[in-house]
């Protein structure tokens, strides 16, 4: 029996400012994993400078407000055009018992004034994490990061870091026709994927691992773009997004929430629409993600008329790319230029016109919408 993990994502908290810092974690034995992945495109650079220089620090609570961990780390990222639209990587493990936390983390750079923190809340329990991340991380002028893609980086190494509490039987790397076996391994895993990459583009990578009858296959973890979600949008703005995809009733909840509550109520309102609960990754939400990234790039005429908050960028946010979109600038029945979008699997066509003549088409046929 085979179960497909791929793009694990184990849990990721959202910042609470308009900054993305994805926080995972993992729980073992030996203590809990924290991973930190703050997108390389957030960094901000000294005029004239090529290198910034991050404090990068934590700090965990439990329920009685007792710090019982922290965690500190120097972050140098030099300016390179190769390290665009990738995730600068930090790591710490603390030793956790079952229970409820919170954590605070900050991001400081004090020579551009650029200071960043959030908190948020998360639970400990008595289960251990099965098969983990698997991390690949990428290593070029000492800095270590997630890349986006596995070849053409010119890396020092490419190392793939694993762990998990299953008893397997094997595991087995995958590289286009390069197969990596590894016989009764142990936990943690660290190997070096540099000396199996082609030199051309790789067409199919992924790793798996055998538990007696059972196979789980799971897809390289690279950094994806729906990363920069929570680095481009506020609380507020994120929860005005929601009204699009929630029913009337978590909507009327969700309206009148106050701010301080906005992250952990997206943070439920995602796991309550988790299509497949049975494994960690939420294809919702990260499809949701993608969708309001592309609205916004598609659509968006002037910084106050956002494309995520247009008719089209809502309609492309709740269906995704029309089917067909025919267009009929100046038809003998209307001055105005219109587009209509068809979906054909819906049943929905949606008519738009650009009613003012500035380039921001409404939507005509709102009956059909809902």
């Amino acid at each position: 029996m085979a179960k497909t993990l791929s793009l694990l994502a184990l849990l990721f908290f959202l910042a609470s400012s308009a900054f993305s810092q994805e926080i995972f974690y993992e729980q073992y034995d030996n203590g809990v994993n924290f991973w930190l992945v703050i997108p390389y495109n957030a960094m901000i650079y000294k005029k004239g400078q090529d290198l910034t220089d991050y404090q990068l620090s934590a700090q965990i609570y439990n329920s009685h407000k007792k710090q019982v961990g922290q965690f500190t780390k120097q972050v140098l990222v030099p300016k390179r055009d190769w390290l665009a639209d990738t995730g600068i990587v930090a790591q710490f493990n603390q030793a956790l018992p079952k229970g409820t936390y919170k954590v605070q983390f900050q991001m400081r750079n004090k020579a551009v004034g650029d200071k960043r923190e959030f908190r948020r809340s998360f639970d400990i329990g008595a289960k251990m994490t099965e098969i983990g991340m698997n991390w690949v991380i990428a290593k070029r002028e000492g800095v270590e990061f997630i890349p986006n893609k596995l070849t053409g980086l010119d890396l020092e190494e490419l190392i793939w870091h694993q762990q998990y509490s299953l008893a397997l039987d094997s595991i087995r790397v995958k590289i286009d026709k390069q197969i990596i076996t590894i016989n009764n391994p142990q936990s943690p895993i660290v190997l070096d994927l540099k000396p199996y990459l082609p030199p051309e583009a790789i067409n199919k990578t992924n790793f798996v691992f055998y538990e007696k009858n059972v196979h789980y296959v799971l897809e390289p973890f690279l950094f994806s773009p729906w990363y920069s979600y929570s680095m481009s949008y506020t609380p507020e703005d994120q929860i005005a997004q929601l009204r699009y995809v929630a029913t009337q009733n978590d909507w009327q909840i969700l309206r009148k929430l106050p701010k301080a509550k906005y992250a952990d109520a997206i943070e439920k309102f995602w796991e309550a629409n988790d299509p497949s609960p049975e494994t960690v990754r939420n294809e919702n939400r990260e499809q949701f993600y993608r969708r309001v990234l592309i609205a916004d790039e598609k659509f968006t005429i002037h910084k106050k008329l956002k494309g995520w908050a247009s008719d089209r960028g809502r309609i492309y946010i709740k269906y995704g790319d029309p089917d067909d979109i025919s267009t009929d600038f100046f038809s003998d029945d209307s001055k105005y230029p219109k587009i209509i979008w068809s979906y054909y699997k819906e049943d929905r066509q949606f008519l738009f016109a650009d009613t003012q003549g500035y380039g921001q088409y409404i939507l005509i046929n709102k009956d059909e919408e809902f």
